[in-house]
Parts: structure tokens; sequence; C-alpha cells
């Protein structure tokens, strides 16, 4: 979903963003895309995170079948050994 300059959606402030960033439980990988992101245009950021997001969570997906397909097929080598 792309965002327009207009949305009044509730993006956190850049005092929110500092929050965030100081928080121990934050990880660098985050830490590193706020910073870069309070330099940028916050609807060219978000457009780009959601980009990311989308991206990345097919890419976890097709990661997690493939390791659950390899469980699967372990699992019936085991269990064929004992049948």
């Amino acid at each position: 979903m792309k965002r327009t300059n207009t949305d009044s959606g509730a993006m956190p402030s850049d005092d929110e963003i500092r929050q965030i960033l100081s928080g121990p439980g934050t990880s660098h990988g985050l830490k590193n895309a706020l910073t870069a992101a309070l330099d940028r245009d916050p609807v060219d950021a978000v457009n780009d995170a959601e980009l990311l997001a989308m991206v990345l969570g097919r890419r976890a997906d097709q990661v997690n079948s493939a390791a659950m397909a390899d469980l699967n097929a372990q699992w019936a080598i085991h269990r064929s050994r004992y049948d």
C-alpha cells in the first residue's frame, strides 16, 4: 500500500523513533534502517519499508517451507526404519 503525504496514519515522531533506537532490545539492522529513515522523505521511507517487508516475508515463507519439507522427509526416513 503506497502512502501519500495526505495519509493520516500513526507514524511515530522523530522522538519516538529515537526512543526505539535507544532501546536495548532493538537490533542493529533496525537501528540502521531507522537512522537512515530519519534523513529521508518519510513517505519514500515507508514505501520502501513496505516493499522490503513484503519481499522479506515471502523469503521467510520460502525458507520455512523448505525447512518443513526437509523435516518431513527426515521424519519419513526415520519412521520407515521402525515400521
